[in-house]
């Protein structure tokens, strides 16, 4: 009997079952348990095992958290004081937490076998899929009905272990294809489905889309009929399952987004970001600062995105002022129909962008470097990596943690697996 493995039935040494705590924690469904558990994870055990190996995205967290640090000491600024400090060390610990994320995921895959690392994947997954289809049972309850999707929003509670369901459709569709290119066809029509329960219509439209782009260039004649097949038969089934949402995406799509005289915020937030990255030498290099501009923080201290944030520390810049915050604040919420995905100025291109200019373009481009390697040797990291690019228009993922912990596991599984290194 191996001594060093718990002594439940699920074979995991301490190791392995500290690695499946963090990626239950690191899920975000508890934001307090999160980060309680990103800040013993980084301080204790970061530091013991094998030394950590520093690849190109290790470049990219540092330099940016160097980068976020360094605003601490423009006291020039006209609007330095103690809620700008907040602001500061609010994205600063962000990023810091974001690397020691990072650290811990391509440690635990030098130091885990990949059989162990596929097991762990396996049973978080069933663990989350237990949580949403309690979360089911209980709308089939509370809604007195076995039909629940009827109801247009009720995909929003089927989050599983994750902060919400667009996180949960995310993380699923990289389930998804690591399945179905293991030809594990039972989890992979698992995740598949549950990734449909979400009604995340946005996460979901993009994934289609990717999916197809990568079918007409990757895969056989054949191949590509099944998927196209797939598709259409999915399409059919969700018109009837959930009419509602069907609708839902052709306004969007038809009268918002083809409408030039009322297009979707998010899009406006797109050009907002181009104006102020252009407007000067400033901006263009170094932008608006982490956390000035476009970022979870920046919102969270705006005082109205979330409630537990002390409200004599609200901080607003400028620019955020001008620009993103009138897209997503109360006053405009206040007008029904006026929320979705579609009007969220949510977007990792508009942070990396708006907030850290042609540095931080140049940063997550050596991000980049180790999948654009390694690409061409991947399996289903080969999805995964573009799926990644596309999901960026969604949200501020480094700044919930749970999507990239898990983008990257996958990617840099793949790449060990076809290449024994990291590069």
């Amino acid at each position: 009997m191996d001594t060093k493995r718990i002594p439940l039935t699920i074979g995991l040494n301490l190791k392995e079952f500290f690695l499946l705590i963090f990626l239950i924690c690191a899920a975000g469904f508890s934001t307090i348990i999160q980060l309680i558990t990103l800040l013993i994870f980084s301080f204790i055990f970061l530091f013991i095992g094998h030394k950590i190996k520093f690849v190109g995205r290790w470049i990219f967290y540092v330099s940016l958290l160097i980068t976020s640090v360094l605003q601490l000491f423009l006291i020039w600024k006209t609007e330095y004081g103690i809620n700008f400090i907040v602001n500061t060390l609010l994205i600063s610990i962000m990023w810091f937490f974001a690397l020691q994320s990072s650290n811990f995921v391509v440690k635990s895959i030098y130091e885990i076998d990949k059989q162990q690392i596929e097991k762990i994947l396996k049973i978080f997954f069933k663990l989350n899929l237990l949580f949403a289809l309690m979360q089911i049972l209980h709308m089939c309850i509370e809604m007195k009905t076995l039909t629940p999707f009827s109801n247009m929003s009720a995909g929003d509670n089927v989050k599983g272990l994750f902060r919400n369901s667009s996180v949960n459709m995310i993380i699923m569709s990289f389930f998804a294809v690591f399945y179905i290119t293991r030809k594990d066809h039972k989890y992979a029509f698992l995740a598949f489905l549950m990734m449909v329960l979400t009604f995340y219509m946005s996460g979901l439209m993009l994934f289609i889309g990717i999916l197809f782009i990568y079918a007409f260039f990757s895969f056989s004649l054949r191949n590509k009929i099944k998927v196209v097949c797939g598709i259409l038969l999915g399409l059919i089934l969700f018109t009837q399952f959930s009419p509602k949402n069907v609708e839902y995406v052709k306004h969007i799509i038809i009268d918002r987004v083809l409408n030039d005289k009322d297009p979707p915020r998010k899009i406006i937030s797109f050009k907002q970001t181009i104006d102020i990255w252009t407007s000067n030498h400033s901006n263009f290099i170094f932008g608006s600062g982490g956390g000035k501009f476009s970022s979870r923080t920046a919102f969270i201290t705006a005082g109205e995105y979330v409630n537990w944030f002390p409200k004599k520390y609200v901080f607003i810049s400028q620019e955020f002022n001008k620009n993103h915050f009138p897209l997503w604040n109360k006053e405009t919420l206040s007008i029904p129909y006026n929320d979705g995905t579609s009007n969220q100025p949510f977007s990792f291109y508009n942070k990396i962008i708006g907030e850290y200019g042609l540095f931080g373009l140049l940063f997550f481009i050596t991000y980049l470097l180790a999948p654009i390697k390694h690409y061409k040797n991947l399996t289903y990291g080969r999805l995964i990596f573009p799926l990644i690019f596309v999901y960026f228009l969604l949200d501020y993922w480094f700044e919930y943690f749970s999507v990239i912990v898990f983008f990257e596991l996958f990617l840099f599984l793949d790449i060990k697996n076809s290449q024994d290194e990291f590069a």
